[in-house]
This record gives C-alpha cells, structure tokens and sequence, in this order.
C-alpha cells in the first residue's frame, strides 16, 4: 500500500481503532492462489505484540487448504464519497470528485487451532467484547460446546503493519470545514470525527507554516528592491 507522509495514521489513532472489534478480509495464499474471508476480528495484545483473532468456519477452502505463506489482514474503517461541490474553495478552483478512508492492513504467519476449545475461547473473546455476558449464560455450555465444533481458532500474529487514512489532509482548511458540514447530514460519523479531530488541525498548521514562509519570503524580496534602489 503507499502511504505518502501526510496520509499517514497517527500511531495513536491506530491504537484506538484496533482496541475495538474490526471486521475485515482475512486474505491467504495458497498453491492454487489467493483466498479471502471477511470476518470479525478482535486485537489481543501478547508481551508486546499484536494478535490479530478470529474464527472460521471449519469447512472454508483456507481452513482445509496449506498456506504457502504469510497471511494478511485487511482492515477498512471507514470511507466516503466527496464531491467537488462541496469544497469552499471549488468556485475559484473547480476540482474532481474523490473519496476518502481509513484502511489498515496487517501481515504475519496464521495459525489455525483445530480444537474446539481454542474456537470456542476467540468466539467468546470476541462476544465478550460486543455483548453482556449473560448473551452467553442463556445460549448455555452445552450448546456452546456443540456450535464450536463446526468452527476454528484464527489467529494473525502481526510482523508488519500499515494504517493509510487519505482523509483530506491536503486541502485548505476552508474545504475541510465544508466538508464537515456537509457530511454532519450525511455521514458517516467516523470521517466526520477524523475530519475534525485530525485533517483540519494538520491542515491548519500545514497552511498556517505556508502563508508564515510566503510572508517572509515577500519581506525578503521587498528588502532586496529597497537595497538595490538605494
């Protein structure tokens, strides 16, 4: 994925996003190519390490058939449409439309556990964290037990990660505040939220550094002319 600098996620937005459940493409290679299922994952943190956990279904063609490599994890937190229309400054500048996201993409060897016990532990790991524990009391330990035969343990022990947020970073500030207000009556919530918490104030002090270097760049030229008149 290329990720230029200013499209970078914050190391400390990355943590916040991966602190909740996350579904996304579990992809793996095999020899007859690649497999992808979307699936839920939750972040187990593991003396220093990120794990990224989930489960399948027992019988999926990536459960039965060997990998021939590292897998990956792909992550889409959010995106939307943006259209030119919708900047402030697209009367004077007419520009195109694009779209905007977050996207975080996770690599490191899979290990499948085929136990029941191990797809039981990361299903309720996972409920754990979206439901109140008594969503499980009432399904009971029997039955439980019975469903997690039909599926497995997933876990992605991330090597190597990337975060891309291409959420309008590069333009003025003016265009993001409208697209702010465009998208409060449209959505969705999330881009709102890093439009606000993140773009604008870096647009800001991007633009701010801008005018402060063409300022002194004009004072500069101004002194030049005034010398070489006198």
């Amino acid at each position: 994925m290329h990720v230029p600098e200013h499209f970078k996620l914050p190391d400390e937005r990355l943590t916040e996003l991966l602190a909740t459940v996350r579904a996304g493409n579990l992809v793996t290679v095999h020899a007859d190519g690649p497999l992808a299922t979307f699936v839920p994952f939750h972040v187990e943190e593991r003396a220093s390490n990120r794990v990224l956990v989930t489960h399948l279904v027992r019988n999926n063609p990536q459960v039965r058939t060997p990998m021939t490599g590292t897998g990956m994890v792909i992550l889409d937190v959010t995106d939307a449409y943006l259209s030119p229309l919708w900047y402030a400054t697209n009367d004077e500048l007419p520009n195109v439309p694009t779209w905007d996201y977050v996207t975080i993409h996770a690599w490191g060897p899979v290990t499948i556990d085929l136990a029941p016990e191990a797809a039981l532990r990361a299903a309720r790991a996972l409920t754990d964290r979206m439901e109140a524990p008594e969503v499980l009391k009432r399904v009971g330990e029997t039955k439980l037990g019975l469903m997690s035969r039909a599926i497995v343990g997933v876990e992605v022990a991330v090597e190597r990660i990337e975060a891309k947020a291409k959420m309008s970073q590069n333009r003025h500030p003016d265009d993001i505040r409208s697209l702010i207000a465009e998208l409060e009556r449209s959505g969705p919530e999330e881009v709102v939220e890093y439009l606000r918490e993140v773009s604008l104030p870096h647009a800001e002090r991007r633009f701010g550094t801008i005018e402060r270097l063409q300022a002194r760049g004009r004072r500069v030229e101004s002194h030049g002319t005034m010398a070489s008149e006198e």
